[in-house]
């Protein structure tokens, strides 16, 4: 989170600078720029290092488009200036599928700026189609996520055999880092999936045998009452600060607070494998097309899925095309279902015929500023769906309907996919674990 606060900062730092630059400069002197710039598209962003001299501020100027230089940087319609940065910087809140261009140059002791380097471009693009392998872990691994506590950023994945294990937050240049976390169980029992509350500034991971576990920070961990013996496979946020938990022959289990849990009559005894809140409707998937909704997490009306095979994720996001709201449930045998009330259930075709085992939604968000190039419409966000499953495969989706099979580098089977602030992150068997920017 540190590196996050640095690079949002520096964003903040963009400015107009055009008829007010003349003012800032102090009896400094103009240096050279730096030879070596280098450009790595990401989601929604771009990653800029170089090899600093001793003593030189650098300036960075960008712009969508096929160049830029120092002096036409605020001629260039969506131009941007960053002052006194270091490498690496991410420059975020960009456009995807835009040809984005970058400059910087040198001063010393506050003085005017030199020469531009040449111009660099790259294209950001959205995350999923290109991924690195991870230094595999010991246990087979099933949930995995993402948060940030008192400004410290931290992955968390969970596993069989008790597996805890966290990294610091992974960008362009820091890889993912696992180290494994003691489990305060005596007896260790599979952890099968594990979600971070921002309102509570706690993760809660849960497992079989109604294990459940919080921690605040993702390296202590405390085990908590569930009330139950029944395995428990996915969890989602409930109401403020709350959690949400569903498992074995039917259960529901709630919490205000992630310390005191209350089981829930879901009116099913099929397993349960995944749920999802959006759009003020809570949505649970599960064995034989099982689709349970709710409104308030307590009451639950069976939902007809019209398919008898096992659901075992979902999702819920915004359809980046048409705006409405997106339910996807994913399952055996390459299971598709799409969803736009959590109510009437759509079976799309099948993108592959392997098991699909978690979805996820991506949201990065842009400033209201940046308008889109052919409706200039304010963009506020780049979305997608993201799918993984048995034998390494992911699956991107833009719509719901249209889907990309991509090459994750892994015939692994993987369990579940997340993300964060810079991309995506899955991890599956045998400890395999592999990232996306």
């Amino acid at each position: 989170m540190k590196r996050i606060v640095k690079f949002v900062a520096a964003a903040a730092a963009i400015m107009l600078l055009a008829g007010c630059l003349g003012s800032a400069f102090k009896s400094g002197n103009a240096a050279d720029p730096p030879v070596d710039v280098s450009v790595v598209p990401g989601d929604s962003s771009a990653t800029v290092t170089w090899t600093a001299s001793p003593n030189v501020q650098y300036w960075l100027f960008a712009a969508p488009a096929s160049s830029v230089t120092p002096d036409n940087w605020n001629q260039l319609p969506g131009g941007r200036a960053l002052i006194n940065v270091t490498s690496p910087l991410l420059v975020t809140g960009l456009i995807n599928g835009l040809n984005y261009s970058f400059t910087l140059n040198g001063r010393s002791d506050n003085g005017p700026g030199g020469s531009g380097s040449p111009s660099t471009s790259t294209v950001p693009r959205l995350s999923g189609g290109n991924w690195t392998i991870g230094s595999p872990l010991v246990n087979d691994l099933r949930g995995t996520a993402y948060g940030a506590v008192a400004g410290v950023a931290y992955l968390v994945t969970v596993g069989a055999h008790g597996a805890l294990y966290s990294s610091p937050d992974f960008n362009a240049w820091t890889p993912l880092s696992w180290t494994q976390r003691t489990n305060p169980l005596a007896t260790l029992p599979d952890l099968n999936a594990v979600t971070y509350g921002s309102s509570s500034a706690l993760y809660i991971a849960v497992g079989a045998g109604g294990t459940i576990l919080s921690s605040p920070d993702a390296v202590a961990w405390t085990v908590r009452n569930s009330t139950t013996t029944n395995a428990l496979y996915g969890i989602t946020l409930y109401g403020s600060g709350g959690f949400m938990a569903v498992g074995e022959k039917g259960t529901i289990l709630i919490t205000s607070d992630g310390t005191s849990w209350t089981s829930v009559n879901s009116g099913t005894t099929n397993d349960l494998f995944g749920v999802t809140f959006g759009n003020g409707i809570y949505v649970a998937v599960g064995a034989n097309g099982t689709i349970l909704s709710s409104a308030n997490g307590t009451t639950w009306t069976a939902i007809p899925s019209n398919n008898s095979l096992d659901l075992h994720g979902i999702a819920y996001g915004v359809n980046p095309i048409t705006l409405t709201p997106t339910y996807m449930a994913v399952g055996a045998a390459g299971t598709v279902m799409t969803s736009a009330d959590g109510t009437a259930w759509t079976v799309r075709t099948r993108p592959t015929n392997s098991n699909l085992n978690s979805v996820t939604f991506t949201l990065t968000p842009l400033p209201n500023s940046i308008l889109d190039p052919v409706t200039s419409e304010p963009i506020t966000s780049n979305r997608q769906f993201v799918i993984v499953g048995d034998g390494g495969t992911v699956i991107t989706s833009l719509d719901g309907s249209s889907m990309q099979l991509q090459n994750s580098g892994t015939s692994s089977n993987l369990a579940t996919v997340a993300h964060n602030f810079y991309g995506l992150f899955a991890v599956g068997a045998a400890g395999t674990n592999l990232f996306s920017l």
